[in-house]
């Protein structure tokens, strides 16, 4: 990973964009020491990392819809 996951993390945060908070996260989890430290996170960033997961499965499912 070329950047820690704290640093990654406060992007995630911050970005306006969706898209862009996706890509951050996905970095974040695609390494293991990322996916410890999202483990461990306060109950607040959590909330977030769920909400942003949550964003992401919804729009991949109803992609998956308009094709059915």
């Amino acid at each position: 990973m070329t950047k820690e996951p704290r640093r990654l993390w406060e992007e995630v945060a911050s970005i306006a964009d969706e898209a862009g908070a996706v890509r951050a996260l996905c970095e974040i989890l695609a390494d293991k020491d990322g996916r410890c430290f999202v483990s461990h996170l306060e109950r607040k960033e959590a909330e977030l990392c769920i909400e942003v997961l949550d964003r992401v499965s919804r729009g991949l499912y109803l992609t998956l819809f308009r094709f059915l």
